[in-house]
């Protein structure tokens, strides 16, 4: 017995197979700003703009220079993680992140908040930066990670 499909029944057939390959690509997906601390994992993936800025005592209570490979997070990705008000107790600082711009990574470790960072940006060292990309760059797009 044969079975013959409508136009209209092999077009939504398509359009489901579509949709599942849409859904079901194993590309990294960010998290929304409304994360909780209970849901923000290692797996995570940032993106956003990759800057630099000169260093000094930062918001976990520590002094670094410029030739260090350290970062700054943004307050939104930060704050959430100060117990009392106290960023030097911040439970992500000294943690490492893995930062990417195309096939260079750079991995460095927070030391400091980013007061001008939107949810999923990054703001360096020179040092780090110097490893994804020409300081006259300024400002790129990239990702990153906690690990």
């Amino acid at each position: 017995m044969s079975s013959v499909f409508t136009n209209s029944q092999l077009m939504f057939f398509v359009m489901v197979i579509v949709a599942l390959l849409t859904f079901t690509n194993s590309a990294p997906i960010s998290i929304s700003e409304n994360t909780s601390e209970n849901n923000l994992s290692k797996r995570d993936l940032f993106y956003g703009d990759i800057t630099f800025y000169n260093l000094g005592l930062g918001a976990c209570g520590t002094v670094n220079s410029d030739s260090e490979l350290a970062c700054a997070i943004p307050g939104s990705q930060f704050d959430q993680f100060t117990p009392n008000g106290n960023p030097n107790m911040n439970a992500k600082c000294g943690t490492f992140v893995k930062v990417t711009r195309g096939n260079k990574s750079v991995v460095v470790k927070v030391v400091d908040r980013c007061a001008g960072c939107k949810f999923g940006d990054i703001d360096l060292s020179p040092a780090a930066f110097n490893q994804l990309a020409d300081p006259a760059e300024g400002r790129v797009q990239g990702c990153w990670e906690f690990i």
